[in-house]
């Protein structure tokens, strides 16, 4: 009988914990940080653009260019939930060239499930 009750228990706590492990998964983490460094990349591609022949926004821009940040990679992801279900707090190794030098830092950032959609925050 002692195992009954053990089974039984396993079967009720086992949706509980299923319900609680609902973090975005480590590849749609990655993808919203990669995509958070396009757009950074982007507003670059789009301020150099508008430079047009003035060689003085030209230079800024240029300038501007070799200091943003490109991402090379990003490791062990780990959420954990807060302040309800659809908000984690999430940590990552980011690795990323700054004017030729490459570095790691671990980074922590918010990660929101809005509309069956996840949105990265601060």
């Amino acid at each position: 009988m002692n195992n009954f009750k053990k089974l039984v228990l396993i079967a009720l706590l086992t949706p509980l914990f299923a319900a609680c492990s609902n973090a975005p998964p480590e590849s749609t983490v990655e993808e919203l940080i990669e995509a958070q460094y396009a757009q950074a990349n982007s507003m670059i591609d789009d301020a150099m653009a508008n430079a047009g022949n003035d060689e003085m926004a030209k230079a800024m821009s240029g300038m501007m260019e070799g200091m943003m940040p490109k991402l090379e990679r990003v490791e062990n992801i780990n959420c954990d939930s807060v302040e309800g279900d659809n908000t984690y707090m999430c940590t990552a190794d980011i690795t990323q060239t700054i004017a030729g030098n490459s570095r790691t830092n671990k980074t922590s950032f918010k990660v929101y499930q809005v509309n069956d959609e996840w949105v990265l925050g601060n």
